[in-house]
């Protein structure tokens, strides 16, 4: 009975306790992401399942906002996630899909992370094919592959995906700040989407 007595004026005392409200508010927000990510990815879907592939007849553009996920292993992060959001149209013409699109994404990394924007066009074929291009700023920290933490670079950066959304990137990027005996620095990293 003393058990139960305890247990039920703990319980309320750890329901009042402003880090539990925090946590839990936390946690109700990320639940409604990932309940709004799924909608709109579900959307997308069935939007484009819509579609005749099979027909040769031109389309209106159709908008978009999508998110945008990645992974990336590579110099200098070592490895790192990428999250941000797709904003864009697709088309069909002559029987072929089309798109344009601007990505704005951030990825943090275990020894580096950027922030991009890009342009993305996957266009070429319905196997995850296509290449994005954009400005990217790329900051390091703890140890990371080939330059100096707490360095601040400036640059750009291109992606190649030959199939499924899984390729190459290669930057050539300019330092803006820290200190570094290289002024232009290069990388490198292989990939699953942005």
């Amino acid at each position: 009975m003393c058990a139960s007595a305890i247990a039920a004026s703990s319980s309320r005392v750890v329901d009042r306790d402003p880090r539990y409200i925090v946590g839990m508010t936390i946690l109700r927000s990320l639940r409604a992401s990932c309940v709004v990510g799924f909608v709109l990815f579900t959307a997308t879907a069935a939007a484009s399942a819509q579609r005749c592939r099979g027909c040769d007849e031109d389309t209106v553009p159709r908008g978009h906002i999508v998110p945008a996920l990645g992974v990336h292993f590579g110099t200098p992060q070592k490895a790192s996630a990428a999250l941000g959001v797709v904003v864009g149209e697709d088309w069909q013409k002559d029987g072929r899909d089309h798109s344009r699109n601007v990505a704005l994404f951030v990825e943090p990394g275990l020894s580096a992370g950027r922030a991009s924007v890009a342009y993305l066009d996957h266009g070429f074929g319905a196997f995850g094919s296509g290449f994005a291009i954009g400005p990217s700023v790329l900051r390091t920290w703890k140890d990371p592959l080939t330059v100096k933490p707490n360095v601040t670079f400036l640059g750009i950066d291109a992606t190649l995906w030959p199939v499924l959304f899984t390729g190459p990137r290669v930057g050539v990027f300019r330092r803006v700040a820290g200190n570094d005996s290289h002024k232009w620095f290069f990388s490198f990293d292989i990939g699953i989407g942005l």
